[in-house]
């Protein structure tokens, strides 16, 4: 892979959303740009360290030189808490001939992390957002799934798209719960890091008393992150109001078909309904991070089921801690509307 220098096409090249923002550094205001195809968006899992491309040339821009970058048509978000089908629901709106889905770009992640450890981030969101709002085809919109772990820049990413809107994508307790202990020890062991990062990026933590934030065991931790994140959420709610839509996961898998077209509709996507309902189709019935493999409503119940055969007393214990030291602390539930009534 080559590194090049600055060059003179920058003006011209940076209108193209195929010139993409592949990492940013935020101590030297300085993003990475590299040329993708639109099948990467496709391809790779996630536009972070998983980018499935081989990169010929990284060119490496101060973020002042994208400062005349004139701003696109607004960026749709997909904010959402953790294992909460938010890939499944980026994936369905993938339609490359009308709109992008864009899954967790690693400068989003870089935001989020330089936020946590206490950097500046002045101007960065708004140039990261112009960046990114590029559109793929000519009157095109362009999705923007976020990593979890960029909840403390979504008001940042709001405010710098005024006119955009969000879904907030979540999922039950209980839901949470049992995908936590269908991961692998390398996933659990990041939960109390990112039970931490939530509380951090909020206010919960100062309402709390001191026994939620010793949690007993891993699926008190998951409980507290669960918390923490919906808190995030019920911010983004409070404060951006009329922009903003809460979808439950359930709702989404319930009926992922008419779901997807709602999205897409509060979204304002310019896709045809039947494009948009054969590509949900699709997407409903495979493995929303490994395409390849056939998934379905039905596996994740008998997947479900099983967890809470074999682990009933573990989840019970932690629905009732969290009832006793944490929801009671979490405030009003968040508006969760059917998607058909979405205006």
């Amino acid at each position: 892979m080559e590194t090049a220098s600055f060059d003179a096409t920058l003006p011209v090249r940076a209108t193209d959303a195929r010139w993409f923002p592949v990492d940013l550094h935020v101590p030297q205001r300085r993003f990475d740009m590299a040329m993708l195809d639109v099948e990467v968006l496709e391809r790779s899992t996630f536009l972070d360290t998983r980018l499935d491309a081989t990169l010929a040339s990284i060119e490496h821009v101060p973020a002042d030189r994208f400062a005349a970058l004139p701003s696109q048509r607004p960026p749709a978000w997909l904010f959402h808490t953790s294992f909460c089908g938010s890939t499944l629901l980026a994936r369905a709106v993938h339609v490359p001939d009308y709109q992008v889905a864009l899954k967790e770009p690693l400068v989003l992640r870089r935001l989020g992390d330089a936020r946590h450890s206490g950097w500046s981030i002045d101007g960065l969101c708004d140039t990261t957002v112009r960046l990114l709002s590029r559109p793929w085809t000519p009157d095109g919109s362009v999705l923007v799934k976020a990593t979890h772990a960029a909840l403390n820049i979504a008001p940042e990413l709001l405010r710098a798209s005024p006119e955009s809107r969000a879904v907030l994508l979540t999922s039950t307790l209980d839901d949470f719960l049992v995908s936590n202990i269908k991961k692998t020890p390398e996933t659990q062991a990041k939960v109390p890091e990112l039970a931490g990062r939530a509380l951090s990026a909020g206010t919960l933590h100062q309402r709390l008393p001191a026994q939620a934030l010793q949690p007993p065991d891993l699926l008190c931790a998951v409980a507290l992150q669960w918390v923490a994140q919906r808190d995030l959420l019920a911010g983004l709610v409070r404060d951006f109001g009329e922009r903003v839509r809460v979808l439950d996961f359930a709702t989404l898998a319930d009926d992922p078909e008419n779901v997807v077209v709602d999205c897409a509709r509060w979204w304002r996507m310019p896709s045809p309904e039947d494009t948009l309902r054969l590509r949900a189709r699709e997407v409903a019935h495979r493995n929303a991070k490994a395409m390849s493999v056939e998934y379905s409503a039905e596996q994740r119940a008998r997947e479900a089921r099983m967890v809470h055969e074999r682990f009933g007393a573990e989840l019970a214990r932690a629905r009732d801690w969290a009832q006793r030291f944490v929801l009671p602390h979490l405030g009003s539930p968040l508006p969760m509307q059917p998607p058909r009534d979405w205006t």
